[in-house]
């Protein structure tokens, strides 16, 4: 009997990213009936399909109530993966602060909730950053993301203005991004497949594709490799999830990660060879081991 599959995309992407239709052969040969549908169509009914899964969806950060609503209705009908809890947690930035009590190198980042002033300590920190970025909490694309220098942090009114009264977060920024890129190592099932080298256009900082970003093949070094391996086996949320992307700058030698992505990243299937395959493999193995089955290490 097929299984069906759905997709999730956005209405400015109809018929998915490359990564989801470079799938759809692999899919089909695996016995996957796969439909690419925005999470907010009306003209579906979720229940009709035996997994969801989040690509896509590029602007559920704009949406964020509507999007956690819809996802936890979906979620009682069919699974979703990655599943409910994962995607809650990482909706917000602060999951960072968690993974820097971990042990794991992040930037250094003051987190605020956006209700409450700075305190006079922390703004002597971050006044001794040559340069700041300054992010929502919920967030994707860079949105309402900005690069200032340090001394330059403007008053707790005109932050809170610009965050629109929400959580964010102040970051020193890492000027590897600039000068050697950023990582993005990109694990399914938890094991890693591929990596690619993301740089900002000439004058920027930001390495998104949209922004003017580029992305290339990349073959990381064992040292790096293996750093960005304790990662995903120390965090459970990649360990066992189906997809993730460790963004991380080298610094050093040492990895600063800058995000785990595992809502709905870019994977870059087509930049490295048998990356589609794998990844439908993943998805289609779900359906023969149980929609219950989780990868534990």
């Amino acid at each position: 009997m097929k299984k069906h599959l759905a997709l999730i995309t956005w209405n400015g992407l109809p018929e998915g990213a490359e990564s989801e239709r470079l799938m759809l052969p692999y899919l089909a040969a695996a016995g996957v009936e796969t439909e690419i549908i925005d999470w907010r169509s009306s003209a579906f009914d979720f229940r009709q399909f035996d997994l969801i899964v989040l690509r896509s969806c590029w602007d559920y950060h704009l949406r964020g109530d509507e999007f956690t609503e819809w996802l936890r209705s979906v979620a009682r009908e069919v699974p979703v993966l990655n599943d409910l809890p994962t995607v809650l947690w990482n909706q917000n930035k602060f999951y960072l602060r968690e993974l820097d009590r971990q042990g794991i190198k992040i930037a250094p980042t003051i987190f605020t909730t956006g209700r409450e002033a700075i305190g006079t300590e922390e703004r002597w920190r971050i006044k001794q950053w040559p340069q700041i970025v300054v992010k929502p909490a919920v967030s994707a694309s860079a949105h309402k993301t900005w690069l200032l220098d340090g001394a330059a942090l403007p008053t707790d009114a005109e932050l809170a203005r610009q965050m629109g009264g929400g959580p964010f977060l102040i970051q020193q920024f890492i000027p590897e991004i600039q000068t050697h890129g950023e990582i993005s190592f990109i694990y399914i099932d938890g094991i890693f497949s591929h990596a690619v080298l993301k740089r900002p256009a000439a004058g920027d900082f930001r390495v998104q594709q949209e922004h003017g970003g580029s992305a290339d093949p990349f073959l990381p070094p064992p040292a790096l490799l293996d750093q960005a391996n304790r990662i995903a086996a120390e965090v459970p949320q990649v360990r066992d999830s189906l997809y993730c992307r460790i963004d991380a700058v080298a610094r050093d030698g040492r990895l600063v990660l800058m995000e785990l992505e595992l809502i709905e990243p870019e994977l870059f299937l087509g930049l490295a060879e048998g990356a589609a395959e794998r990844f439908a493999e993943a998805i289609a193995s779900r359906f023969r081991q149980g929609l219950n089955y989780s990868r534990k290490s």
